[in-house]
């Protein structure tokens, strides 16, 4: 196998992150979009000695159950028409079939250790599209050229085309973008504002901001839903120069014809003059409405501020926090720790389902500002958070109250290995664990099974046409 070279792949399963796996000439290569089943014609982008990467080029034989994508961006970025925006990557298989394959992928990667009774059937999502309470979209002033036309340009010396374009960005290319025209992810209304305002923003006299040559206004859009509540918040971001008229904006934004139940309740606007193509975490400016939006989750009220983590699909969200309520022995636990706690979803849902005191700790301080709000606004009392890293901190915890159950919920990367080691030290009667990535669970679970043991793993699907999967595991004491 040589890089850059292509070759037929028969896809036969999935790496932890939900991507394509197959092996030539006993080299083992990652395939994004790749499903197994198909046999794909792939170039390879990456080679280290029996480890490769590729790139899928023509889809040589598919699955017997294949749908048609139901989104005109679907497809690999950038792909061949300058259209993939790659935020889905399953929609050509039937719903049912992802939910197969999420509990295949998790399987494989904590094969070992969890006994084949700790297994439950995957949790899905209610809805498998128009499920997404946020999107952040990027403003860019090019779009992904095709090879063949971007050679022809360059021989005829023709400028490149540059415009005014609002999409998702293309990976490792933070000014380009493929322009959106729909997402069938978000809601109708978010797809309504986001469509109106890419036609509406170019006329305005303010170009985008070109991370080449750092001019321009406008980076960021980003929209976020109260799925129950139908409030809606539009935020801008950009530069600090070359200001629109804002009232042109707002009067627009009250023009629209939302469906009903629907209204934006808050417009803010952020300033990060970095050269990162990042958000940032500047306080936004309110232009009109309120600062934050409401939703309701597990027959509790949250206010959701513009920069707070709420998970983007509040309903498969809410199977998932009941999942973790049923699971949680709250008769034998009075007392529990809500570890890398966010904005304290987790420890309030417990607390309103019978948990004594609920003691959280999350290293971001706006996230438990946020908690903090929340816990009063739902008349919670016994519900504490606190601010730091949870291995800095820990043992300030054991110092209130010792916990009869701890939930961790960490991000991507897992628990610290001293956070692993501490829960060992406890030897507590249970431990919930709220996993978000196979891999760095499994490497958890190596830790943790000296003095724990798997009594359930429920796999919960929150990011339907993704291969993103999430993992609740119940431990108990050995004996």
């Amino acid at each position: 196998m040589k890089k850059y070279q292509s070759y037929p792949f028969e896809i036969s399963g999935l790496n932890p992150a939900g991507k394509g796996l197959a092996t030539l000439d006993d080299v083992q290569t990652t395939i994004p979009f790749g499903l197994p089943g198909q046999q794909v014609q792939a170039q390879v982008v990456k080679k280290k000695r029996d480890q490769a990467s590729a790139r899928v080029q023509a889809v040589l034989r598919r699955r017997p159950d294949e749908i048609a994508p139901a989104c005109a961006h679907f497809g690999q970025p950038p792909d061949t028409s300058g259209r993939g925006c790659g935020g889905c990557q399953w929609q050509t298989l039937p719903y049912a079939s992802q939910l197969a394959l999420k509990r295949e992928l998790l399987q494989n990667t904590l094969a070992g250790l969890v006994p084949a009774e700790a297994w439950r059937e995957i949790i899905g999502s209610p809805l498998a599209y128009r499920y997404r309470n946020k999107v952040e979209l990027s403003f860019g002033d090019k779009v992904f050229i095709p090879d063949e036309e971007y050679r022809a340009l360059r021989a005829a010396k023709t400028p490149l085309p540059q415009g005014f374009y609002l999409g998702f960005h293309v990976p490792g290319s933070f000014g380009t973008v493929v322009p959106l025209r729909e997402c069938h992810l978000v809601s109708e209304p978010m797809q309504q504002i986001f469509q109106a305002l890419s036609q509406l923003l170019p006329t305005l006299g303010a170009d985008v901001y070109s991370p080449r040559h750092h001019t321009g206004y406008w980076r960021h859009l980003i929209l976020r839903e109260g799925v129950r509540s139908g409030e809606i918040m539009v935020h801008f971001n950009t530069t600090d120069t070359d200001a629109p008229d804002w009232s042109a904006v707002l009067n627009y934004l009250n023009g629209l014809d939302l469906p009903a139940g629907s209204r934006i309740r808050s417009v803010l606007h952020s300033v990060h003059t970095g050269d990162a193509q990042i958000v940032g975490w500047n306080p936004p400016t309110l232009l009109q409405g309120e600062t934050v939006i409401s939703d309701s989750l597990c027959g509790l009220d949250f206010e959701i501020s513009p920069y707070a983590f709420f998970q983007t699909n509040t309903l498969a969200a809410e199977r998932l926090y009941q999942a973790v309520v049923a699971l949680a022995d709250l008769r034998q636990a009075p007392v529990v720790y809500d570890l890398y706690s966010g904005t304290g979803t987790i420890g309030m849902i417990l607390a309103h389902h019978g948990a004594r005191a609920v003691y959280g700790l999350e290293e971001i301080e706006s996230a438990v500002a946020d908690a903090q709000r929340n816990a009063a606004r739902n008349q919670l009392q016994h519900c504490h958070f606190a601010a730091g890293k949870v291995e800095a901190r820990f043992s300030e915890l054991m110092a209130l109250h010792p916990p009869d159950l701890v939930v961790v919920d960490p991000p991507r990367v897992g628990l610290h290995k001293n956070v692993s080691h501490w829960l060992n030290s406890l030897a507590l009667p249970q431990l919930i664990y709220v996993s978000c990535n196979p891999a760095a669970l499994a490497r958890d679970l190596e830790i943790l099974q000296a003095v724990y043991t798997v009594e359930v793993v429920q796999p919960v699907d929150l990011f339907p046409q993704t291969g993103h999967v999430e993992t609740i595991v119940r431990l108990v004491r050995r004996p």
